[in-house]
């Protein structure tokens, strides 16, 4: 028996793009002052921060260098580098074996399905097209890693996230009964404050 949407626990929303649509994405660089590049070591301490003032609360220097174990992490993630701080990051990893995949339901396969994962823009830099920078590249290095799908998680209230996602061509994916109607509120909240691409 399907369970109804209220007896559902909260879930994030997730979105996705298929390789094509990743290989369409037009090239996006940054603003002067501004280098996008990848992890380094020693990078650890100020990517903490950037995080954190984002509200990823929980990664610390120690998490980090435990999400960092992953060799995807460290070799194809973005970050945008600022006057010798990081300011922006989009890490790449991929779904694992034993998880079930949102968009397809089968179980992972980690050399086709693709993840965003900890998108973040320090909050005094927001606004300069270094989220879209860092996720295009992620975006890019996994299809090249071969992976046929791109995927992200992100809250109902990200909407600023949520458009960007949008527009670079990420599709909602109705994983769950209570999507449509989470998706519906969603994109009519973004028409009434005006995004584009709702």
């Amino acid at each position: 028996m399907e369970n109804k949407a209220s007896e559902l626990p909260p879930m994030q929303l997730c979105m996705a793009i298929g390789a094509a649509g990743v290989r369409g994405m037009p090239d996006v660089s940054v603003s002067t002052g501004y280098v996008l590049r990848g992890y380094r070591e020693g990078d650890v301490s100020t990517l903490a921060e950037a995080l954190q003032a984002v509200g990823f609360r929980d990664c610390g220097v120690d998490r980090l260098l435990d999400v960092l174990e992953d060799a995807d992490r460290r070799v194809g993630s973005a970050l945008v580098e600022y006057r010798g701080a990081i300011v922006a990051v989009t890490f790449a990893s991929r779904i694992a074996t034993t998880e079930v995949n949102p968009v397809t339901g089968r179980l992972g396969e980690p050399r086709r399905e693709g993840v965003l994962d900890y998108v973040a823009t320090h909050p005094c830099h927001q606004g300069r097209g270094l989220g879209r920078a860092t996720c295009t590249a992620v975006s890019r290095y996994l299809v090249d890693q071969g992976c046929e799908t791109v995927q992200l998680l992100t809250d109902d209230w990200r909407l600023p996230a949520i458009h960007l996602y949008l527009s670079m061509g990420f599709e909602p994916v109705m994983s769950r009964n209570d999507m449509p109607e989470r998706w519906a509120a969603v994109i009519s909240e973004l028409k009434k404050q005006g995004y584009a691409h709702a």
